[in-house]
């Protein structure tokens, strides 16, 4: 008795597809995007000058309106000029009232003092001039 298997032959080892090239979609996207942040690009830049243009007329508009010059004679002259700028006058300060004192306080001047921990250290002051 003998007792036959059939075994199906191996296919036959068939080789890789080639790895596909970049799909046509994703180059487009590519490109659409790219164009579209060019034109963004661009259309920022134009509106930055356009504002810049309208910002210098309207500073050369308000130049050419103050430019009024006031001669030294045409307008009366007002008792406080420095009331007229915002600035208040001085009223006497203590130093003036003091002044008219014949006792004078005297100030004591301030003493030296100094740190301990910035003060140069002794022994480094006595290596660097063994060094020498």
């Amino acid at each position: 008795m003998s007792v036959r298997i059939d075994i199906p032959p191996a296919p036959a080892a068939q080789p890789a597809p080639p790895p596909p090239a970049a799909p046509v979609d994703d180059t487009m996207r590519r490109l659409q995007i790219g164009i579209a942040g060019v034109l963004t690009v661009l259309l920022l830049v134009g509106m930055a000058g356009l504002i810049g243009e309208r910002a210098r007329e309207r500073a050369a508009s308000d130049a050419a309106a103050t430019a009024e010059v006031k001669m030294p004679g045409d307008a009366p002259a007002g008792g406080a000029p420095l009331e007229e700028l915002g600035v208040q006058p001085v009223s006497p300060s203590s130093k003036d009232e003091n002044a008219a004192t014949d006792v004078k306080v005297p100030q004591t001047l301030p003493q030296a003092s100094s740190v301990p921990d910035l003060e140069p250290d002794p022994a480094l002051q006595r290596a660097r001039q063994s060094k020498q």
